[in-house]
Order: structure tokens, then C-alpha cells, then sequence
């Protein structure tokens, strides 16, 4: 074996003054961030809340209120309701238009009342409903958000009579990881 050589020495090489400066704030600024999240978790900003959004047709004869999950999370139960309310009777079916790449967001396990029919366009599914008795109308959707979802997505709801739209709210679901 060859003898070791005297110049090249095997002693650790000083820290730097400002190394353990450095360290020290990466350390305070991730118990931050940690603490941050925690907070966010307890005072329930990480949980679903939710949102309600109301529209008049330009005529005023109909009122379209939608109550959604503004914030959500992946494997949670979200609120999906929508409103319909007339100022007087009508016979007229209520059609509903919400679009299809919002609605790939969920699960969805039933949707109450069932409609008469529904139809799917490019971007939206269409349901089309009996005229209900009286001036009011009410839906709700039984939905759950998909695991591996995030960022959230933009989505509307659409009351249609024939291929005019006569009231349209728009929202966005943020999904918190």
C-alpha cells in the first residue's frame, strides 16, 4: 500500500458564518408554514364551505339561487342545490344546463327529483324536469368530491326555455388538498 499523502488532509472544511443562519430561518419558516396549516385546518378553511349565488332573469319573472361548495376537498360530501322561483304558476318544464367538465369533479350518487329526461351536449348535461306544482322549484344533487382531484374547477347552472337561456349564475369550486 502506498503511503498517505501529508497535503491532502481528510479535517472537515469550516462552516461558512452564515451556514447556520441559514439553516436556523429554513427551520423557522417551515414550522411557519406548518403552523399556517394547522391554523387553516382548525378554524375550517381546509373543510368544505360553501356558497350561494342568485340571479333574476331580465324579465324578473324568475329568481336561479345555487348553493355550491366553495371550498372543498377530495373524499367530502358538497352541497349542490339549486332554486328555481317563479313570480306566478307556470306549466312550463323546468331545463337545467350545468356543465359537464364541472360535474367530472364528483361523485355524484342521485340527484332529487329525478329528472324526466336528460340529455348531454359537448360540454354540458342538460336535465329537464316536470313542471312542479306552484311557483317554486327545487333540486339537489347527492355529490361527493373525486379523490385525486385538485386545484378545482369553474362551473354555471343554466335555466333554458327551448335553446334561450333565461337565467345563468356562474361559480368556481376550489379544492384544497
Amino acid at each position: 500500500m502506498a503511503a498517505a499523502d501529508h497535503h491532502s488532509s481528510t479535517v472537515d472544511v469550516p462552516p461558512g458564518s452564515d451556514t447556520g443562519r441559514v439553516a436556523v430561518w429554513l427551520r423557522r419558516a417551515f414550522l411557519l408554514l406548518l403552523f399556517l396549516v394547522v391554523l387553516a385546518g382548525l378554524l375550517g378553511f381546509l373543510g368544505v364551505r360553501s356558497h350561494t349565488v342568485v340571479t333574476t332573469s331580465s324579465d324578473h319573472s324568475v329568481q336561479l339561487r345555487v348553493r355550491y361548495a366553495q371550498v372543498a376537498r377530495a373524499g367530502l360530501d358538497v352541497p349542490f342545490e339549486i332554486d328555481v322561483q317563479r313570480t306566478r304558476p307556470s306549466k312550463q318544464d323546468v331545463v337545467i344546463a350545468v356543465p359537464s367538465n364541472y360535474l367530472s369533479l364528483f361523485d355524484m350518487s342521485g340527484i332529487q327529483p329525478e329528472p324526466s329526461s336528460s340529455t348531454a351536449t359537448a360540454t354540458s348535461v342538460i336535465w329537464h324536469f316536470d313542471a312542479p306544482p306552484g311557483r317554486d322549484f327545487s333540486v339537489s344533487l347527492d355529490m361527493q368530491v373525486q379523490g385525486g382531484r385538485h386545484f378545482g374547477r369553474s362551473g354555471f347552472v343554466s335555466l333554458l326555455d327551448g335553446n334561450t337561456t333565461v337565467a345563468h349564475v356562474s361559480f368556481h369550486t376550489w379544492l384544497s388538498p
